[in-house]
């Protein structure tokens, strides 16, 4: 029995994928106990399980301990959630620092009674035992390159361009190994899917040419193909680097001068 952990409800939800390789626990359950604590500001709820999904142990029953409602605490957030004796939930458990906790908000765990399994996440519940996360790209905006890029820069600094209000945005994609296998401006269009995922939805969209619309971008263009070695990016706890997607930026300073944020 855990406590609750603090969390921001304007969080990004998970793919389903992801949080279920991240659980602990992937689980269909039903609330048949709920119990509040002698001060009142956490209930223990019980879950039995019906239908486990992640591979392990698998327990009749699981608990965890949740904060109370508003209306009990008196203490009201816009991030209020409450589990009732009763619901049916589909639940993501994990372990945080040694305690099992699960969350609403944030999370793809619901309760089934208002909300229900769409049929691509089911497909993921049936089939993410076998997930294999480094078949993937991934996005990465903490990487760097290996490559000089100040000495690229030099040669284009001669060129004296007007200040820029805006920039000119590149997709970097670079393979496990960090090298550079393209580089493509930031498309205007419609976009599609790289790869068809029928069942995990890890796509990534197709990074496709588009001709540069001013000297900047043309510019931009080439200093990007010439940035060819990145550091290695690893993902979540994956033991081996993966593929990844990298935005690069080039504006004109009001020096004139080109400048290059990664």
């Amino acid at each position: 029995m855990i406590a609750s952990k603090s969390f921001a409800c304007s969080c990004d939800t998970p793919k389903p994928a992801i949080e279920f390789y991240q659980s602990d626990y992937v689980f269909k359950g039903q609330v048949v106990e709920k119990m509040y604590s002698s001060d009142s500001l956490t209930y223990t709820v019980t879950f039995k399980i019906s239908n486990h999904y992640k591979n392990g142990a698998n327990p009749n029953f699981l608990k965890f301990q949740l904060n109370s409602e508003g209306e009990i605490t008196g203490k009201f957030t816009s991030c209020d959630w409450s589990v009732e004796k009763g619901e049916n939930w589909l639940v993501y458990a994990k372990k945080i620092n040694g305690e099992l906790d699960f969350q609403f908000y944030c999370s793809n765990s619901m309760p089934l009674g208002r909300l229900r399994i769409y049929p691509s996440e089911q497909k993921i519940l049936d089939n993410g035992n076998e997930l294999d996360l480094a078949k993937y790209r991934y996005m990465s905006n903490d990487s760097r390159p290996v490559t000089n890029v100040d000495s690229i820069l030099e040669k284009y600094r001669k060129k004296k361009l007007i200040p820029s209000k805006g920039f000119a945005a590149v997709w970097l994609d670079i393979d496990s190994a960090g090298n550079l296998t393209s580089a493509n401006l930031r498309p205007n269009k419609q976009l599609e899917y790289e790869e068809i995922d029928t069942i995990f939805g890890m796509n990534q969209f197709k990074n496709t040419y588009r001709e540069p619309n001013s000297d900047l971008e043309k510019i931009a263009l080439k200093i990007a193909r010439e940035i060819k070695h990145w550091e290695k990016y690893y993902y979540l706890d994956l033991e081996k680097p993966v593929k990844y997607r990298k935005w690069l930026q080039v504006y004109v300073d009001k020096d004139s001068i080109i400048q290059v944020e990664f």
